[in-house]
């Protein structure tokens, strides 16, 4: 288990909780935003985009998409995927025209619907911040491809706010 893994699934959990009681508080508006904690002597932060949707009469957290890094130097990137997507088939991802990637979901939670993590480097991050989308794929248990953009105005702002 690398240095990272130990501290992001508390970390997700924590920002979790945070994102509910954003979205209790907040409007619907999609936004880029940065969340830090620091334990022991690591600090883990992460830059997202996260945005409700009115699902029936609820409204839940849908693709949402970021950056969790750690002591400013191990990045992953990851992507929620919605309830209801074929896991074996992980998530697509490509950030504006450049080279269509992969990732494999690494957990699935109750109420956030399962989540793709991928180690990136700093030319994934370069890439985030001159892009201006990431697009991404799942793959619905009946087999249908459903298919999300983010826009990734904000993300440099977010990325270069101080903690």
């Amino acid at each position: 288990m690398s240095h990272i893994d130990k501290y992001i699934i508390p970390f997700f959990v924590f920002l979790f909780v945070m994102s509910t009681a954003y979205a209790d508080n907040h409007d619907n508006k999609p936004t880029w935003d940065k969340i830090c904690e620091t334990k022991d002597t690591n600090t883990i932060c992460q830059i997202s985009y996260g945005q409700n949707m009115d699902y029936g009469d609820q409204t839940v957290w849908f693709s949402r998409v970021g950056v969790v890094e750690l002591n400013g130097e191990q990045k992953k990137l990851f992507i929620h995927a919605p309830l209801g997507v074929k896991i074996q088939s992980g998530v697509l991802y490509q950030i504006d025209d450049n080279q269509t990637n992969s990732m494999p979901y690494n957990a699935c939670y109750n109420v956030q619907g399962c989540q793709g993590l991928l180690e990136i480097d700093n030319t994934t991050i370069q890439q985030l911040k001159e892009g201006n989308v990431i697009k991404m794929r799942f793959t619905s248990v009946n087999g249908k491809a459903i298919d999300a953009s983010v826009s990734l105005i904000g993300f440099t702002k977010a990325y270069n706010k101080l903690n």
